[in-house]
């Protein structure tokens, strides 16, 4: 008798943790982290090109704190591309790989020298050949963390472009598509900003999650805001409050940040939606030239900005207004 009433509040013992919920486990803090950057250089992007030179600095910085915070790890591979893609990080590895040690990595970094405003865009086979290496580093790195008390990896990847393709000739949005596709199921953060575009919608096709792409403007704010939005996010994984694989993505509140809204004449107030991007005008490929920046050839200086006026001239133009002719009755305007 007493052992089926032992039974009986075992059971209703059961019962009632299940109702109640099991506490929270402590979500462990990473052995590694695994940090990737593909930045657009391409000719149009002199718009926002401060705000990207500190908003690379920034991720980097942050990827430093993270390490120091967390004792872990921290892996770094930065590429910028135009016509062809550069990897900073190899002068820094001390297996002259592409990724380097946080711990090697200069404290102020050449953003200019990574960044300066040049050329056309080699976005596809670029964001290809990059995420092919993160994967290979990525295997790497759990392979050698196997047997060991903390298997943790936080592996975040991000590809910021303010237009469509124009120069890859090696691969396809398939083949790219693929490969992010595998990256996420891995449980790595696959991240993509996109500027002059629905960079949810092009992010989609390249295989990037809806809640991981986000549209920004091209203007220094809004780009501004968009790079501490990245680095944020790559921070709530690093400091183990967010699953590896798990995070929400871009908030409302970062969407609204990084892409201007506008309040439409004749709709309620408050009733604000999120102002199209541009379209997307990516006939120019700026040239590059060494001296661009010199003071000691005052024609080329001249020429540069001339041309840079012209191409903001042609980014920024305003779409034409439609006007109402005389004999239109007003109602036909009615929003």
């Amino acid at each position: 008798m007493a052992s089926l009433t032992n039974q009986k509040l075992s059971c209703l013992n059961s019962v009632k943790r299940s109702e109640q919920g099991t506490r929270p486990k402590t979500v462990r803090q990473p052995a590694v982290i695994l940090f990737e950057y593909i930045g657009d250089r391409s000719g149009s992007t002199s718009s926002i090109f401060q705000a990207q030179m500190d908003g690379l600095q920034k991720c980097v910085d942050d990827r430093r704190e993270d390490a120091n915070k967390t004792n872990a790890k921290c892996y770094v591979s930065i590429t910028t591309f135009d016509d062809e893609s550069l990897t900073y990080t190899q002068k820094w590895s001390q297996d002259s790989g592409d990724y380097a040690d946080i711990e090697n990595i200069p404290v102020e970094l050449d953003t200019r020298e990574m960044l300066q405003p040049r050329g056309c865009t080699r976005l596809v086979d670029t964001a290809y050949e990059r995420a092919i290496a993160f994967e290979e580093k990525l295997k790497e790195i759990h392979n050698s963390l196997k047997g060991t008390e903390n298997e943790k990896v936080v592996a975040v990847f991000a590809l910021s472009t303010d237009g469509l393709d124009n120069a890859s000739t090696k691969h396809t949005i398939q083949d790219l598509n693929k490969v992010i596709l595998r990256l996420r199921k891995s449980g790595a953060e696959m991240m993509f900003l996109a500027a002059n575009q629905d960079a949810i919608a092009t992010g989609t096709t390249f295989g990037f999650a809806p809640t991981h792409a986000m549209t920004f403007g091209a203007t220094p704010e809004a780009a501004n805001s968009a790079f501490k939005s990245l680095s944020q996010l790559t921070r709530d994984s690093s400091d183990g409050t967010v699953v590896p694989g798990a995070s929400p993505g871009f908030s409302a509140s970062m969407r609204q940040s990084s892409a201007p809204v506008v309040s439409r004449r004749g709709r309620q107030p408050g009733d604000i939606r999120m102002m199209p991007p541009r379209s997307l005008r990516m006939s120019t490929c700026v040239p590059y030239s060494p001296d661009a920046d010199s003071d000691d050839d005052e024609d080329s200086q001249v020429g540069s900005n001339v041309q840079s006026r012209n191409l903001r001239r042609v980014m920024f133009q305003s779409p034409p207004t439609l006007k109402r002719q005389n004999n239109t009755p007003p109602s036909l305007f009615r929003q």
